[in-house]
């Protein structure tokens, strides 16, 4: 336990948590920065702390919609993936729309998607979706298309069936892009949980996170504004972990990013 205290990967992260702090007073205190403008760390300490219910029941809310917006672009963009792979026709076809949505805007997106599904958590968990379905299919098909061609041609040469081939060598082969695509899609999807809440409002007259800060900002609470932009980053960091858990265990075994320790 105390080896894992004193790990760099412990201690230097908090090091420099404590230089950003002190930093952070520094610059307020030296150029006499406005509260308004930039609440010391304490005060949005404060403010976490008489907004803790609030801030609690909206988290709630803020989870609900990416974490279900995230489970859909996992599933459904590691799906698209195998569809894309199977099929050079299809991968022509669907790919280029794929990458012609992830360009859209994602304040464009969230109006849109409020227009056509209402306000409430389901428009949330699209948006959610929406934002986190490119960086599972494209991180996955590039593992699914970068098979070593000496394994590929072993395959062959015993005359596995393309559904063997798919499954046990070209789905294994994919596992470390598919969990960096699913990394990223966990950042992002409460980034479109949180923009979305701004367009959709409130859902049976509680709002998650996204609806509190403009709240907060509509009243002047900018400490308690920052407190909740932190919680939103923390919610992050905990789907982020969930992912590189569900990483450790399925590719510790036998993965060179699981067994030097690299995430």
């Amino acid at each position: 336990m105390m080896n894992r205290l004193s790990s760099p990967r412990i201690i230097l992260p908090g090091l420099t948590g404590v230089l950003i702090i002190i930093f952070w007073y520094a610059i307020k205190y030296r150029w006499n920065i406005h509260d308004f403008i930039l609440p010391s760390p304490h005060q949005i300490l404060w403010a976490f702390t008489d907004e803790w219910s609030t801030l609690l029941r909206a988290t709630w809310i803020t989870f609900l919609g990416a974490g279900s917006g995230f489970l859909a672009s996992v599933i459904i963009g590691f799906t698209m993936s195998l569809a894309l792979v199977s099929s050079k026709w299809l991968r022509y076809g669907v790919y280029p729309f794929i990458l012609f949505m992830q360009m859209i805007p994602i304040i464009a997106t969230a109006a849109i998607i409020v227009i056509l599904f209402d306000v409430g958590l389901q428009s949330v968990a699209i948006i959610a979706f929406l934002i986190g379905f490119f960086p599972v299919v494209a991180s996955t098909l590039q593992g699914l298309l970068s098979v070593p061609e000496g394994q590929l041609e072993m395959f062959r040469l015993y005359k596995a069936s393309p559904i063997q081939e798919l499954f046990l060598l070209r789905v294994p082969n994919s596992l470390p892009f598919f969990f960096t695509g699913t990394k990223i899609a966990a950042t992002l999807a409460v980034i479109g949980s949180v923009t979305g809440e701004i367009f959709a409002g409130s859902t049976n007259g509680s709002g998650g996170l996204g609806f509190m800060i403009m709240i907060y900002k509509s009243e002047l609470k900018i400490d308690a504004l920052y407190a909740a932009t932190l919680v939103c980053c923390l919610l992050g960091f905990i789907f982020v972990s969930i992912v590189l858990y569900l990483k450790s265990l399925a590719l510790r075994d036998w993965h060179e990013s699981t067994l030097s320790g690299q995430d």
